[in-house]
C-alpha cells in the first residue's frame, strides 16, 4: 500500500549561500514542508538537537562545520541516524560524488537543480524517514517491554526467596531444626546467586555495547594454541559438572592450530555454552557434554553437543537477541535473556560467529568459527 506523505513533512536546509536558501525554502514551502534553514554545520545541530526533521538538505562547502562532517556527526547520534541526508553542491567532480556516497549520504544533488526531481527525492526520503523511524520506536518498544518483563521478574523471583527465607529464619529462630534451617540459606544463596548473575550480565553487556570489550580485544589479544585452551577450559569445568551430575569430553580433531583471541572473552563464550547445555538436558538421560574442536578451511570450528530437548534453528535470532528467550512460558529456568547475546557479541569481537544446529536423536551442538591464525 503507498504511504502518504502528510503536508507537515520538515526539511532542514544547510547552505551559506542566501540565495540557495531562500530558493529551497520557497519550493519546499509551496510544497507543504516545514523549513528549517542553518548556514553551518554547527548551526546545524543546534537546530536538529531542538526541531524534529525529516530529511536534510546540506551544502558541502561551507565554514565552520562543512558537510562531510555535519553528516559525520548527524549519523553517529542514535536519535539522529535515521534522518535521510542529501548532499546539494555546485561540484560535479565525480570524485566529489563518489565521496558523498561512500562515506553513507543518501543522494548527492548538484546545482543548477531540477525542482520537479528535487521535489521527488524529498518525498521519497520523508516517507522512508518516517518509516525509519516508526520501526526505531516500534524496536525500542520491544525493548523496553523486554526490560520491563525481566525486571519484573527476573529480579522478583530470587527477591522473594530471600526475603522469605530470612523473614522464616527471623519469626522461627531457635525453633528451627538444622536440616530445615539449612534448607531455607541454601535457598537464599541461590537466590543471591540469582541476582548476582543477571546483575553481572547487564553489566557486561554495558561494557560489550560501549566498546570496552572491543578494547580489549584490541590490546590483549593474543595467539592461542586451540587444543591448550580447550584442555585447560574443560578440566576447569569438569569438578563442577560432575556435582551436577554431568560428564563432559574434549575431542581435539585440529592438530597444532592457533586462534588469536582475548582468552576471557572466549572462555566466557564456552562456560554460558555448557550452561546452556546442562540447564536444557537436565530432564534427558543422557548427561554427557562433548566439545569437539576441528579445521574447516581457514578456520577453526568448537563445538558444544548435547542430547537435551534441541533448539529450533528457526527461534536462534529470538534467542541472540537481549532479554530475548525461547518458548519462555515453558523453561522457566532459562535466567535473564542476556547469555547468548553476550557469548555472540564476544564471539564478533573476536572476529567468529556462533552457529546453531539440532541433532539428529536430539540435542543441539552449538559451533564457536574462529578464524585461523596464519603463522
Amino acid at each position: 500500500m503507498e504511504q502518504i506523505v502528510s503536508e507537515n513533512g520538515s526539511v532542514l536546509v544547510v547552505d551559506d549561500n542566501p540565495l540557495i536558501v531562500n530558493v529551497l525554502k520557497s519550493l519546499l514551502g509551496s510544497a507543504g514542508y516545514q523549513v528549517f534553514t542553518s548556514t553551518n554545520g554547527e548551526e546545524a545541530l543546534d537546530c536538529l538537537g531542538q526541531k524534529s526533521v525529516d530529511v536534510i538538505i546540506c551544502d558541502v562547502m561551507m565554514p565552520r562545520m562543512d558537510g562531510y562532517e555535519l553528516h559525520h556527526k548527524v549519523r553517529d547520534k542514535s536519535e539522529l541516524s535515521h534522518i535521510p541526508f542529501l548532499f546539494l553542491t555546485a561540484l560535479s567532480d565525480n570524485l566529489e560524488v563518489h565521496r558523498g556516497k561512500e562515506i553513507g549520504a543518501d543522494d548527492y544533488l548538484v546545482k543548477p537543480f531540477d525542482p520537479h526531481a528535487l521535489l521527488a527525492v524529498v518525498r521519497g526520503k520523508v516517507a522512508r524517514s518516517r518509516n525509519l523511524k516508526t520501526l526505531s520506536e516500534e524496536k525500542y518498544d520491544s525493548y523496553r517491554k523486554k526490560v520491563i518483563h525481566t525486571l519484573s521478574h527476573e529480579f522478583r523471583t530470587p527477591l522473594v526467596a530471600i526475603n522469605t527465607g530470612t523473614e522464616l529464619l527471623l519469626e522461627q529462630q531457635g525453633r528451627l531444626d538444622g536440616q530445615k534451617m539449612l534448607g531455607l540459606l541454601e535457598a537464599i544463596r541461590r537466590g543471591g546467586q540469582r541476582l548476582e548473575r543477571l546483575v553481572n550480565d547487564f553489566m557486561l553487556m554495558q561494557q560489550i555495547e560501549a566498546g570496552i570489550a572491543a578494547k580489549l580485544f584490541a590490546t590483549r589479544a593474543c595467539p592461542r594454541a586451540v587444543a591448550e585452551m580447550l584442555t585447560q577450559f574443560v578440566e576447569g569445568k569438569s569438578a563442577g559438572l560432575a556435582e551436577e551430575g554431568f560428564s563432559i569430553e574434549f575431542n581435539n580433531l585440529c592438530r597444532e592450530a592457533e586462534v588469536m583471541v582475548y582468552e576471557p572473552h572466549i572462555h566466557d563464550i564456552l562456560s554460558r555454552l555448557v550452561s546452556n547445555a546442562v540447564k536444557f538436558s537436565a530432564t534427558s538421560p543422557t548427561h554427557h557434554i562433548e566439545i569437539c574442536a576441528y579445521m574447516q578451511e581457514q578456520e577453526v570450528v568448537i563445538e558444544v553437543r548435547d542430547r537435551g530437548i534441541g533448539i529450533d534453528p528457526a527461534k536462534v535470532r529470538q534467542a541472540i537477541d537481549v532479554f530475548g528467550q525461547i518458548d519462555r512460558e515453558k523453561l522457566e529456568q532459562q535466567g535473564g535473556g542476556l547469555g547468548l547475546a553476550i557469548a555472540s557479541r564476544y564471539a564478533a569481537i573476536n572476529k567468529g560467529r556462533l552457529e546453531f544446529e539440532s541433532r539428529s536423536g536430539g540435542g543441539t551442538t552449538v559451533s564457536l568459527t574462529l578464524p585461523v591464525r596464519q603463522k
